[in-house]
């Protein structure tokens, strides 16, 4: 059986703004996590490709709200690609404004159904990711974790991390999942939710 993964995925835009998403009925799933976490590398493994999203070295170099489509299992879904946070060089005001783009996104967007939240699994969730995943789950229906660079973790500690940042976060253990595109780990378990949110009507 071939593996589960995102087929025809495709860029459509990317934006300043909520205002100037496109409107639909289907499912869209953001990704948000510190700069540099690996948002662009997650989709480009969900995808099976390698420069669908594009991967920087430099942190903090996504601005803007970017619009993915894809179909998982014959169902178009949305994709989106928001700007990290936490990088320290930029100014105030930058912060603010991403910030305040954030809080529109997860307030206003009616198709947005799941937010995956990356986080690296080398060190413990900040109080500030707590207060993230708390306003995160207050605005969107599912939410979901992965816990990015799992490669880099011994096989004997991988899932009492998953346990520790599931506790920590005060979710469920099978909200958290680790994802390794070096290991090719982990993909279809999160695809394999993502479809069965997909299968059923968006609840915002």
């Amino acid at each position: 059986m071939e593996a589960l993964r995102l087929e025809k995925a495709k860029f459509l835009l990317s934006v300043p703004s909520v205002e100037l998403l496109p409107a639909g009925d289907m499912t869209e799933i953001a990704f948000f996590g510190r700069s540099n976490v690996g948002k662009s590398s997650l989709l480009n493994f969900l995808a099976g490709q390698k420069s669908l999203a594009r991967v920087s070295k430099t942190p903090g170099r996504t601005r803007a709200l970017n619009l993915f489509e894809a179909e998982l299992e014959k169902k178009k879904i949305w994709f989106l690609d928001l700007p990290g946070h936490g990088y320290a060089k930029l100014s105030l005001t930058e912060r603010d404004t991403l910030s305040d783009l954030l809080s529109d996104y997860i307030e206003k967007r009616e198709q947005l159904n799941v937010m995956i939240h990356l986080l690296d699994c080398r060190r413990d969730p900040k109080e500030e990711d707590i207060e993230i995943s708390r306003q995160f789950r207050e605005h969107v229906p599912y939410y979901l974790v992965v816990m990015t660079k799992i490669d880099q973790l011994p096989l004997s500690k991988r899932k009492d991390m998953q346990k520790r940042f599931a506790r920590i976060l005060e979710i469920s253990s099978d909200q958290c999942f680790a994802v390794s595109s070096n290991e090719h780990l982990g993909r279809e378990e999160l695809l394999m939710r993502i479809s069965r949110i997909a299968s059923q009507p968006i609840v915002r």
